[in-house]
């Protein structure tokens, strides 16, 4: 033990009887002033300053240079006082802030370390932390950072792996929730927000707030304020091929063949009858729905084209050619064309039928020499297109028959009007008036008979799948029947 100076500080006593004691109190308080709420100028200089403040206070760096600061231990306190530098003995303890880096440092075993290092396991009771930034009564944990990181305590550390956040709110009217903002104005919120149902919020300026989802907490069931499902709809009215998008569940197609084309009237002098052509079958139509996932491979889609009229006397239309929806070699859907009107003889003229489906399509109208042309059927199938007209008809006694009208499609639905019948040429059917709301056009209507001249021709089928008119028997030469409309192709995937 040492009786000359105190044990920590190393503080000068004053001996009894000493004579000069203000040296040796000035000594002590002058350690006193480098130890008590020292501040270091800088621990990072290399070279001695030419004019220091009086009492600047610094730590000396590896390799320090300067008449007083070389061959010094790096980590030396050095204090500058009238002209001239004077180590501080710096005891184990002791808390130094240094002012050009900002930092406190504390001196452990001899040499200075960050304050924050070797900190106990266990800080309780602390009532605000803020990291690179500052916390405040109403933010008491406030963080400036760029990347945080959380990870799980593993079981060979003496965890068991699992990382869960648990947050509390009092009761079920207050809020508890994940705000994020962007440059500080809110965007959206996910919580318990004044109940205890799980809610997403956005909002585009931070006053104005929309609810996306809740999730009830009593039935497990997701409500959507503005609707969840996304559906997007891809029409193909020629071949080609198609995927379903990443973000599809299901597949809804819808597969129409093309309509029949409408059959030619017969021609011929009078003395016997002549009946006008049948009109043409609507397209047959199939849908189904398959999950998104198992047509990975991709559809290949070819789409039938439309029959073509009859153009000489008597001749039958064509069919519609088949729409077909297949992966690979296997065919996942086929709407069948619809049948072609048959030609006009002595004895009839029958409409064409509907392509087959679940239910068939919609018929062409059968001519008479006694009425006017049937018309088109449109309520066999009142979602399909529409059936063609049948043609005018002529009597033995030369008395000519006016044409039938289309049969209109969709009836039930986005209606799309059938070619109304009558004398002279038939008219063609609408095309579907909504083509992004429905598929089926409206039924061709069949021409009017002719007793002096050239039976009139029947009318074209609007799109899609609709039949063509038939057309009207002539004195001189037949109405050709008019062509039936191509197919169509949906695909509408749903996520």
């Amino acid at each position: 033990m040492n009786d000359d100076v105190s044990a920590r500080l190393g503080l000068p006593y004053l001996a009894a009887g000493q004579l000069q004691k203000h040296v040796t109190l000035n000594e002590a308080l002058t350690r006193l002033d480098a130890l008590i709420q020292t501040a270091v100028v800088s621990r990072a200089t290399p070279d001695q300053p030419a004019d220091p403040a009086e009492g600047a206070l610094y730590i000396l760096p590896e390799g320090a240079s300067g008449a007083d600061w070389s061959g010094r231990a790096a980590g030396e306190l050095m204090r500058h006082e009238r002209g001239g530098w004077t180590p501080v003995p710096a005891p184990d303890g002791l808390l130094a802030a240094v002012l050009d880096s900002e930092e406190i440092l504390v001196r452990r075993g001899g040499a200075w370390s960050p304050l924050s290092f070797g900190l106990p396991e266990e800080i309780q009771q602390i009532t605000r932390l803020g990291v690179n930034t500052t916390a405040d009564a109403v933010n008491v944990v406030a963080v400036r950072a760029n990347k945080a990181l959380w990870t799980a305590l593993e079981s060979e550390s003496g965890g068991d792996g699992d990382l869960r956040f648990t947050f509390n709110k009092q009761t079920a009217g207050d809020v508890l929730s994940l705000l994020f903002q962007s440059g500080w104005g809110g965007r959206a919120e996910l919580g318990l927000v004044g109940d205890d149902d799980l809610r997403l919020k956005v909002s585009s300026d931070g006053g104005n707030w929309r609810e996306v989802l809740m999730a009830d907490r009593n039935t497990g069931r997701a409500w959507f304020a503005q609707g969840a499902t996304r559906r997007e709809t891809t029409i193909l009215s020629a071949n080609g091929s198609w995927s379903p998008p990443a973000w599809a569940r299901w597949v809804e197609a819808v597969c129409l063949g093309g309509g029949g084309g409408g059959g030619a009237g017969l021609s011929g002098a009078s003395g016997s009858a002549r009946h006008g052509g049948g009109g043409g079958g609507a397209g047959g139509v199939m849908t189904a729905l398959w999950p998104a996932d198992a047509l990975s491979a991709g559809l290949a889609v070819t789409v039938g084209g439309g029959g073509a009229g009859g153009s000489s006397s008597g001749a039958a239309g064509s069919p519609g050619e088949a729409s077909l929806i297949k992966t690979g070699a296997s065919t996942l859907l086929t709407g069948e064309g619809g049948r072609g009107g048959a030609g006009g003889s002595a004895a009839s003229g029958a409409g064409g039928a509907g392509g087959g489906g679940l239910p068939s399509s919609n018929a062409g109208g059968a001519s008479s020499i006694s009425a006017a042309g049937a018309a088109g059927q449109a309520l066999s199938r009142p979602d399909g297109p529409g059936g063609g007209g049948a043609g005018g008809g002529l009597s033995a006694a030369n008395q000519a028959q006016a044409g039938g009208s289309g049969g209109d499609g969709a009836l039930l639905g986005v209606r799309a009007a059938g070619a109304v019948g009558g004398a002279s040429t038939g008219a063609a059917g609408q095309a579907a008036p909504q083509p992004s709301l429905h598929w089926a056009g409206g039924g061709g209507s069949g021409g009017g008979a002719n007793a002096s001249g050239a039976g009139h021709a029947g009318g074209a089928g609007g799109l899609h799948g609709a039949g063509g008119g038939g057309g009207g028997a002539g004195l001189t030469s037949p109405g050709a029947g008019g062509a039936g409309a191509p197919g169509v192709v949906w695909l509408t995937a749903i996520g």
